[in-house]
């Protein structure tokens, strides 16, 4: 029980504003950082259906709704996974050799690249929350894709190869032999859940998830020559968008042809 405490704490802290005790960061209290990330997801899930309940009982108009829904995940994550989002974006953009991205990726700098990309991502993830129809089922769906784009994040943290020093090596080094096995569990009892709210939904979530998992992992590879942190971060941010893609995608089937 002490070890989950302590990987629920870690995983809080590292990447999320929640409040939480310190603790001492070692091997014993690292090791299970990677696979309680999910657990971030679901927190971040949770305060969305929070504000679905306020939204309801005040009559908020469903812009804001969708303005809300963009910023809350952002806030509450700290922008970790953003910032290596733009990051991603900025050093894929220079069609440099693996060397010079990689050397990208540790700028503090944000160039033009990353700037256009959050703003495009920004607004596509704001036009997708305004097209989907709110309601208990949705606002279940979409909190869950907070948990598997996490969990496919870390997953991908945990078993791709990484040549790149940093925090994430920290936690992979670190992490346990159980952690992919934990991992694995979250996106499997993650997509039973959608397909409880919604068979479509859960096809569209492994779909996505499937696509990419494989991308990034292919990317890492060949522009990177391995895993990191901020390219961990660009594979939940991405995720998420292409999550809430397919959540729209199938309601809209569902709304359509059934």
């Amino acid at each position: 029980m002490k070890k989950i405490w302590y990987a629920i704490v870690s995983a809080c802290s590292t990447f999320s504003v929640f409040p939480t005790p310190r603790i001492s960061w070692d091997s014993v209290t690292l090791s299970g950082t990677l696979a309680a990330l999910p657990l971030v997801g679901a927190l971040i899930g949770g305060f969305g259906m929070l504000y679905y309940w306020i939204a309801g009982l005040l009559e908020l108009p469903a812009i804001l709704s969708a303005a809300v829904l963009t910023v809350l995940p952002v806030l509450l994550s700290g922008g970790i996974h953003m910032d290596g989002f733009a990051d991603t974006v900025d050093a894929l953009s220079s069609h440099a050799e693996p060397d010079k991205k990689r050397a990208i990726l540790k700028d503090p700098h944000a160039g033009a690249f990353a700037v256009i990309g959050v703003g495009c991502y920004l607004l596509l993830y704001f036009g997708l929350c305004a097209a989907l129809p709110l309601s208990w089922t949705t606002a279940g769906l979409l909190a869950l894709t907070h948990v598997l784009a996490r969990a496919i994040g870390a997953l991908l943290a945990t078993v791709a190869p990484s040549a790149h020093e940093g925090m994430l090596k920290t936690f992979r080094d670190a992490a346990n032999k159980a952690s992919a096995w934990v991992l694995g569990a979250w996106i499997a009892l993650a997509l039973l859940g959608a397909a409880v709210l919604s068979s479509l939904a859960a096809g569209a979530f492994a779909v996505a998830l499937a696509g990419v998992f494989f991308y990034v992992k292919h990317t890492a590879n060949r522009q990177f020559c391995g895993m990191s942190g901020d390219l961990a971060g660009y594979c939940i941010t991405l995720s998420e968008l292409l999550l809430l893609l397919g959540l729209v995608l199938s309601e809209r089937m569902a709304a359509l042809w059934f």
